[in-house]
């Protein structure tokens, strides 16, 4: 979640009016909304309230200590530096920042669902392999197909709470290094003691 706080704080030190001020909010909202809305994959409405609500707080609580300091700092619009201008420009960057910053969230939903679905199809084509050509256990070939569905699976499984649970990328890294692995060398310690108990 952006810190829209810092944002929506820093963006409205210039602007002196609460209309001023009020028409920055609709413009925030719209343009978040916008976002929030044509996110691909689409975003479930529980995020979507999330957000929604967390700009919302950040506008009331901004809104609160911009009418707290009001009158402090009269300057004229006329008499605005370039340096004022400038930090305008630069608040106007970083309420751009924090839009980049939701659409990498996005990508990286998109990305994390497309693995979920990558490891769920090569899972389904793997059983179906040995549903097409159903396995004697006579060789290896058929105890490492088992071990396969295994491995498979359980990445498919892995990449479901991924997706899921939204993990960090850190957490995200950090499970695949050390659970694909891990799951391998499980599935093919499975497939070799089935293979001694029944091959």
């Amino acid at each position: 979640m952006a810190d829209y706080y810092a944002l929506i704080s820093d963006a409205i030190v210039d602007k002196r009016t609460s209309e001023s001020r009020r028409e920055f909010y609709d413009r925030a909202r719209a343009i978040l909304a916008d976002k929030l809305r044509k996110a691909d994959p689409p975003l479930s409405e529980a995020i979507i309230e999330q957000e929604r609500l967390a700009l919302d707080d950040a506008i009331s609580k901004a809104e609160g200590d911009a009418v707290g300091s009001e009158g402090t700092l009269s300057v004229p619009n006329d008499l605005q530096t370039q340096s004022e201008r400038t930090e305008e420009h630069i608040r106007s960057a970083a309420l751009e920042a924090a839009w980049a910053q939701l659409d990498a969230k996005v990508q990286t939903r998109r990305e994390r669902r497309f693995a979920f679905w990558g490891f769920l199809l090569v899972y389904a084509f793997w059983i179906g392999d040995l549903f097409y050509e159903r396995p004697t256990f006579s060789g290896w070939y058929d105890w490492l197909r088992l071990g396969g569905v295994i491995f498979f699976g359980a990445l498919t499984i892995l990449s479901y709470f991924i997706m899921r649970e939204n993990w960090s990328a850190e957490q995200e890294e950090r499970a695949y290094i050390v659970f694909a692995p891990t799951i391998l060398v499980g599935a093919v310690l499975v497939s070799v003691a089935l293979h001694s108990a029944f091959g």
